[in-house]
């Protein structure tokens, strides 16, 4: 019976529109990748689009995504939880006036890249810069106005948001990327999230009666963003080390990363996403521990797979066009050496939320030590590997796993920072 009420409940049935429209996602970003894989392979050009890509994927992270949602859900969530209507005409303005600023920011600094990586074809890749700033804009648009979904519960519309995206990119990544090759894939993207926000989030415009909810520079805390997106801040920061050698090797680990990447985000982001939202309400601790042992038990079953099967599995999702079998091979490897690093992010992706749930100002100092922790970590393995002269998997490997293994430590303690504060 108690069994029955479970599945009946409603976390159960957010859970199930959030999984199967990303594993709808996932099958669109498998079908990506066999294009990519077809088209690009592991040549040095898109390596070297990969690591500029670096910059763009950076500020995405840390505006868009988990980073935002940590920021922003508690608050919208208490404030539809306590009005009928709500007006957004400020936040349309707020988020407009910010995507100018971060559109600028990007572009300089993905500029300065090129000219010091003194890349061949420097024009090629100013104008996929451009593109991805672009895409940088309205992805932050896009995610605020998402969280607003989530904090109503509107888990289903969130789904055919993502997948309308996602839809779109697939649809447009075969011909764009066959014309105009990485610059292709750069507009590919662009042109499904700019379709995300004319369908999903432009109408919200109308929503302009109730109460008014203001957006200000400090409902960015800035540790907030790290630590709400700490886990592909530690994949970007490893991506980077994994290419600073000018080699193709960054392609190896990116073909891994998308694969590990469809369990993190299919079961561990939105199991995250709803006990965020729960516990921003009212503490569960029960919900919290089910969160927990799920994504343990998706992890092992994820690293013992991939210590049979990691080559074939390579073999099925990337052998053919330019991708060789040298290529699944390296690809391979990468794949099942990270998958123990994925493993202790999985855990302290939920291990976070409680935390993150909690107020800004009353773990403000808190949030703060901690993400200058992390940060920490992250810089001590780049420097470390540029202080010896390893080979670059080995090197990938250390900033990884010794990020990870903080980023357990911290969100332990993290966790016993909530116990305390809620008890």
């Amino acid at each position: 019976m108690r069994l029955k009420v479970f599945f009946a409940s409603q976390s159960v049935k957010d859970f199930s529109n959030l999984f199967f429209a990303n594993i709808f996602q996932k099958f669109l970003g498998l079908i990506r990748e066999l294009v990519i894989a077809f088209f690009l392979g592991s040549s040095i050009i898109y390596a070297n689009f990969l690591l500029l890509r670096v910059v763009a994927d950076f500020f995405s992270q840390i505006t868009a995504g988990n980073a935002l949602k940590a920021n922003l859900l508690p608050k919208f969530t208490m404030l539809y939880e306590k009005n009928k209507d709500v007006s957004l005409s400020e936040v349309f303005r707020f988020s407009k006036k910010s995507s100018y600023y971060l559109f600028f920011i990007s572009q300089f600094i993905q500029t300065v890249v090129i000219l010091l990586l003194n890349l061949e074809n420097n024009l090629l890749f100013f104008v996929a810069s451009l593109i991805l700033s672009f895409s940088i804009c309205f992805n932050f648009i896009n995610t605020i106005f998402l969280t607003v979904f989530q904090a109503r519960g509107l888990f289903l519309k969130y789904s055919y948001s993502s997948v309308t995206n996602s839809l779109v990119f697939t649809l447009l990544i075969y011909p764009l990327i066959s014309v105009a090759s990485f610059i292709g894939l750069a507009l590919s993207r662009l042109t499904g999230i700019i379709c995300m926000y004319f369908t999903f989030v432009r109408p919200l415009k109308k929503e302009i009666s109730g109460i008014e909810v203001k957006l200000y520079n400090s409902d960015f805390n800035f540790p907030t963003l790290i630590l709400g997106n700490f886990a592909n801040i530690i994949i970007i920061s490893s991506r980077f080390v994994s290419g600073a050698d000018g080699s193709n090797n960054i392609t190896f680990f990116m073909y891994a990363v998308v694969l590990l990447n469809a369990l993190l985000t299919a079961v561990v982001t939105n199991i995250s996403t709803i006990l965020l939202r729960k516990i921003a309400i009212k503490k569960n601790s029960r919900l919290i521990f089910y969160s927990l042992l799920v994504s343990v038990f998706v992890g092992l079953c994820m690293v013992v797979m991939l210590h049979f099967f990691s080559t074939e599995i390579v073999k099925f999702v990337y052998l053919r066009g330019v991708f060789n079998i040298s290529d699944v091979e390296q690809t391979a490897v990468y794949l099942y050496e990270l998958s123990f690093a994925f493993l202790l992010l999985f855990v302290s992706t939920i291990l976070f939320q409680p935390f993150l749930s909690l107020p800004i100002a009353k773990n403000k100092k808190n949030r703060k030590y901690i993400s200058l922790l992390l940060l920490g970590t992250i810089v001590t393995g780049f420097l470390f590997s540029g202080f010896f002269d390893l080979d670059v998997q080995l090197e990938t490997l250390i900033v990884i796993y010794t990020s990870s293994i903080m980023g357990l430590f911290l969100s332990i303690y993290s966790y016993y920072c909530y116990s305390k504060l809620t008890a």
